[in-house]
């Protein structure tokens, strides 16, 4: 007998690809009508549900198709979060193209590279960006076609509205390998030229799936992220994996503290992740405490997060998760609740970021890749499967370096504790040598960072005459406070080594951010560090 079963799959590989399975979530047999996402931005909200969102991708993705778009060719985005990246997004893994975003506060010349680098079929932007976008392609003889999301007031870009307006809603039929690139996500090397980490659907479908689990979401929650979408944690963090078990997404275009507050509020979000800085940020909102009735867990990521911090929410009834993931890996690496006061870890320094999730091995190795033991320093490698990259873009050299057979080489230094838990100390180039000692900065900034007058306290190289290098701490007071550089000395002396002490201190009124929202340190390296 014929088997006439059919399925939104379009072939055994695709069970991988996250927009296959978005497109079963509407399907009649799981949830067309439930809300997917809301979106607030300048234009104010707009909500879609499941079905609505999975018939918007399609037109877009027959629209990419009769574009010329075809599997393996990048997709160019320079967008906030909105629903159309979102769209582009699934539009792309859908047809098996690539994602390809990038940070659209880089420089229009620094944006041109990378576009030079990876040339795409084809560029989204937002109308924000059209005058950087008529800068990148000045002069440039490739021809690139332009889609413009907005004002549509770019005159050589075609409108986004027009472009899908007309297409089908069916599903285009397309199969994807697992190990196809999925997305391309730009980071920073230490030479400061972008590399391109190349997802896979699958390693993109198993970050996601890990942190998810880690996280305990389900499709009963409200999830708002404060990660850009050209970011790693914009997507498997968690934005991707909610579409997934069918929960609900809030896209905030802008990030502001005040901001996230109110979402939170008006759309009863119970599950929020941000930069620790963010977070910061939002607890100094004067009557913060009325905005975050509805909240149940807070993820903070990407630096050290004081036990102050974690207590402010965990005294609310309201679970924190520490975490810590890099591109490469899929923002996969470590994280760990605080649901009560008499949780371990908040008894932990604040580099304590906890354990592996599930699916992700870690360990720490000596400058031969030997591993190490408890209570020594080292680099975290972690292994590359299943959630890691299949390795750079162009950048054979680079790769090398990172991916090393089945283990990707974080660059960061770690120690795990007795009962398990992993500590990222920072970036090993930031590591202070003072007169043969070696002192990490994420330890001071954590003692600065308990004085009940500090907003943020970043710590870099100084140069002493003696010792070589010496800590040098630059602090931002809390609004509204008088910080003066006496309190720091007091403050410090009393819970730091002589030698972990900063022998120079500076109060400025703010420091540099990157779009994600995490303090800038290279920047600030370039300001404040004596070399």
């Amino acid at each position: 007998m014929a088997n006439h079963v059919q399925s939104v799959y379009p072939g055994p590989g695709a069970v991988y690809n996250i927009a296959d399975i978005v497109a079963r979530n509407a399907a009649l047999s799981g949830h067309p009508d439930k809300t997917a996402v809301i979106a607030a931005g300048k234009d104010g909200e707009h909500q879609l549900s499941y079905g609505q969102l999975n018939r918007r991708v399609n037109r877009l993705a027959h629209a990419l198709l009769e574009a010329g778009v075809r599997q393996g060719d990048r997709v160019f985005v320079l967008m906030p979060n909105r629903i159309e990246t979102l769209e582009t997004i699934l539009a792309c893994v859908k047809i098996g193209a690539i994602y390809t975003p990038a940070n659209f506060r880089l420089a229009s010349q620094e944006i041109r590279f990378l576009v030079d680098d990876t040339e795409p079929a084809i560029l989204v932007f937002d109308s924000d960006y059209g005058q950087k976008v008529g800068e990148i392609l000045a002069g440039r003889d490739r021809p690139l076609r332009l889609v413009e999301v907005g004002a549509s007031a770019f005159g050589a870009a075609k409108p986004y509205d027009g472009l899908v307006r007309d297409m089908p809603e069916a599903e285009p039929g397309t199969a994807t390998a697992p190990e196809d690139v999925a997305m391309i996500l730009f980071t920073a090397g230490t030479s400061g030229r972008p590399k391109g980490v190349k997802l896979t659907h699958r390693s993109t479908f198993f970050a996601c799936l890990s942190n998810g689990i880690s996280a305990s979401l389900t499709r009963d929650d409200v999830y708002l992220g404060a990660p850009p979408m050209f970011h790693s944690g914009g997507l498997t963090c968690f934005q991707l994996y909610m579409l997934m078990i069918g929960g609900a997404i809030v896209l905030q275009t802008a990030w502001t503290a005040r901001g996230a507050l109110e979402l939170i509020k008006k759309h009863r979000v119970t599950y929020h992740f941000g930069i620790a800085t963010q977070l910061k940020m939002m607890t100094q909102v004067d009557g913060w405490e009325d905005y975050v009735g509805s909240l149940r867990v807070v993820n903070g990521g990407g630096e050290p997060q004081p036990a102050e911090l974690k207590g402010a929410f965990v005294d609310r009834g309201i679970t924190y998760i520490s975490g810590y993931g890099l591109t490469e890996t899929g923002a996969t690496g470590f994280n760990w609740p605080a649901r009560s006061k008499d949780d371990l870890i908040l008894t932990k320094p604040a580099e304590c970021m906890g354990k592996p999730p599930a699916f992700v091995e870690a360990r720490l190795v000596d400058r031969n890749a030997v591993e190490l033991g408890q209570g020594e320093v080292g680099e975290i490698v972690i292994r590359r499967e299943p959630t890691g990259a299949a390795g750079y873009w162009n950048r054979p050299e680079d790769e090398a370096q990172k991916f090393r057979g089945d283990w990707i080489f974080t660059g960061d230094l770690g120690m795990v504790d007795e009962d398990g838990y992993f500590y990222v100390l920072g970036r090993s180039d930031d590591m202070i040598i003072s007169g043969g000692e070696n002192i990490y900065p994420a330890e001071i900034e954590r003692v600065i960072f308990a004085h009940p007058k500090v907003a943020n306290a970043v710590v870099v190289r100084g140069r002493h005459p003696t010792w070589g290098q010496t800590p040098k701490a630059i602090i931002t007071p809390k609004a509204g406070e008088n910080l003066t550089e006496q309190e720091i000395v007091e403050h410090v002396t009393n819970h730091l080594a002589p030698f972990k002490r900063p022998r120079k201190l500076l109060i400025v009124d703010s420091l540099p951010t990157a779009e994600t929202g995490k303090i800038d340190r290279r920047k600030i390296r370039e300001l404040y560090e004596e070399v």
